[in-house]
């Protein structure tokens, strides 16, 4: 029978040898899930404690790799649950690589004066941009020399990309959220975004709804294409832009169906709708983007499943390689979602594969 190391148990488990190592020795930067795992498992192969402890010894880049690393989380006073999400997934993954986490919470009043957290210092390896800041914000981490690892671009062709970075694959999804729009033999079919948004994810969701419609040779009707209201996100959304939205589509032309942006978008407009005597998904057909449907009408939106807690875990997995790699060319990840059919999209006559509907 193989002898049993520290590498075999990671091998066999899934994980770094590092984890493996920590997890033996009952360190606590290890969750205590994943240690639970190890010993069980260790246990039950029959390890002899010390068996890898000479190679660990006689490996000083491993050494290395286990130093503690000190990385701060940028987020905004948000308390939507899919950016805690994403912290999460960054936290856990962080504790299994030897990484001291710090959240720092960034208003738009540190953001228009440049303000920076306290803490972010030359100690701190690498920034977490989990919600987007302005661009200016975003270069002066960059001054001051920290690798910076962000959730989404700036939709910009002509930009210098800003540092790594982590995104929703949203074309292809969409355009399958659209074909199944189309395959109930609806043809009026708008799409509703932040018109002001400058991002690329919200970008490549607005060019999945148009490749699908070119495609089906079906006429975009320029009234139901993202309406021409520039807002500001704080703008945007509340109850009286979308009541604005749904009085704008029934002066012109009421749609079969609207894309969403992002399940908050499919959320005020549903409920807009419906206080204007229109019915979801009746009369109109609404689907939304991320399955961020926690407390928000049943759930009950035809949407695109985000893996949110990946997102951050794939952020530090960028930053582990990058430090083994600094000089190479700065990336972009992404990750690629699942559409999910639900009521909000289903006609009566639907007849395609309902094996998602809930």
């Amino acid at each position: 029978m193989a002898k049993v190391t520290i590498q075999s148990i990671a091998r066999d488990l899934g994980l770094s040898r590092n984890t493996v190592s920590m997890a033996l020795k009952g360190n606590e930067l290890v969750a205590q899930r994943t240690r639970d795992m190890v010993l069980r498992y260790a246990q039950r192969m029959g390890y002899v404690a010390g068996a890898g402890a000479q190679d660990w010894e006689r490996e000083p880049a491993q050494r290395e790799e286990a130093r503690e690393h000190r990385v701060m989380i940028l987020r905004k006073p948000d308390v939507a649950v899919y950016w805690d999400k994403v912290i999460n997934g960054i936290s856990e993954e962080a504790s299994l690589n030897h990484c001291q986490t710090q959240v720092a919470v960034v208003t738009e009043q540190d953001e228009e004066a440049l303000r920076l957290p306290r803490g972010l210092n030359e100690d701190v390896e690498a920034v977490f941009c989990v919600k987007m800041m302005n661009r200016d914000y975003v270069e002066k981490v960059r001054q001051k020399g920290i690798p910076i690892f962000l959730l989404d671009t700036y939709k910009d062709p002509g930009e210098e990309m800003p540092g790594d970075i982590v995104k929703m694959e949203s074309f292809q999804p969409v355009v399958k959220l659209v074909r199944h729009l189309l395959d109930q033999g609806m043809r009026r079919i708008g799409f509703l975004n932040e018109s002001s948004s400058q991002f690329e994810t919200m970008h490549d969701r607005l060019d999945g709804y148009l490749y699908a419609m070119r495609q089906a040779g079906v006429e975009l009707l320029p009234g139901l294409v993202m309406p021409d209201m520039e807002l500001e996100s704080s703008e945007f959304y509340n109850t009286q832009t979308f009541e604005k939205i749904v009085e704008k589509y029934r002066e012109k032309i009421l749609p079969e169906a609207v894309v969403c942006g992002n399940d908050e978008i499919a959320k005020f407009l549903t409920q807009a709708l419906r206080k204007a005597g229109i019915r979801v998904p009746e009369d109109v057909a609404v689907t939304g983007f991320d399955n961020d449907e926690e407390g928000m009408l049943d759930p009950f939106f035809t949407t695109v499943n985000v893996d949110a807690k990946w997102l951050g875990r794939r952020m530090v997995q960028c930053f582990l390689w990058r430090r083994q790699h600094p000089d190479a060319p700065y990336e972009k990840t992404e990750i690629s979602g699942q559409v999910v059919i639900r009521r909000s999209s289903v006609k009566n006559t639907y007849t395609g594969d309902c094996r998602n509907l809930q």
